[in-house]
This record gives C-alpha cells, sequence and structure tokens, in this order.
C-alpha cells in the first residue's frame, strides 16, 4: 500500500478531535526520517507536508500562500478533512475559504 493510502485510512478511521495531535505526530516523524536520510522526499509525503502547515496556519487565523499544485485526490481528502475539522470546532469556519484558495484543483484544459 502506498504511503498516502495509508496516511488517508488513518487519518480517516480516528475521530475529529485526535486529528490535528496525529497529524502533528506524523509530520514531525517525516522531518525526522528526511533529515536523518531513513526516507527519501516523495511527492506524497511532501503533500502531507503541506497540508500539515496549511491546517498550523489556519489554527492561528494566518493565510498559506504559494502552494504548489497537489493531485486532485490528495486535495479532495484533504478538504473533507478540513470540514470534519471545523465541524469538530478544532478549526475555525474560515479555514474553509482559506482551503479553497490555497489548494485548488487544477482545472483541465
Amino acid at each position: 500500500m502506498d504511503y498516502f493510502k495509508l496516511f488517508t485510512r488513518t487519518i480517516a478511521s480516528v475521530p475529529a478531535k485526535a486529528v490535528i495531535k496525529l497529524l502533528d505526530l506524523e509530520c514531525h516523524m517525516l522531518q525526522s526520517d528526511f533529515e536523518h536520510d531513513r526516507l527519501a522526499a516523495s511527492e506524497d509525503a511532501n503533500s502531507v507536508l503541506f497540508f500539515w502547515r496549511f491546517v498550523q496556519m489556519a489554527k492561528c487565523g494566518e493565510v498559506m500562500h504559494g502552494v504548489r499544485p497537489l493531485p486532485p485526490d490528495h486535495i479532495e481528502f484533504y478538504k473533507e478533512t478540513i470540514v470534519r475539522l471545523i465541524h469538530a470546532n478544532e478549526l475555525p469556519s474560515s479555514a474553509m475559504e482559506q482551503f479553497d484558495h490555497a489548494f485548488q484543483i487544477p482545472r483541465r484544459s
């Protein structure tokens, strides 16, 4: 199973109140793995790290700019997760508008 599928299963399986803490733990582990050459950077891992940074900034009411394009299936999962976090009062409702602005799904020509 690839990393992103495992990540989505894990996040989807915990209560919304535990998502941010689990995301923090996962991303600290990813960063440590990168720093100690235990893991090569991958699109999936970088995507999760971008999402984590967005969540951290949204918690503080800050806006994230300059997000590189992510795979549409990642964006869809992250959006569902943001909705869960807003409903659980873990993020302010403004996080949805911030998310839509930061993580736009690329339009196909």
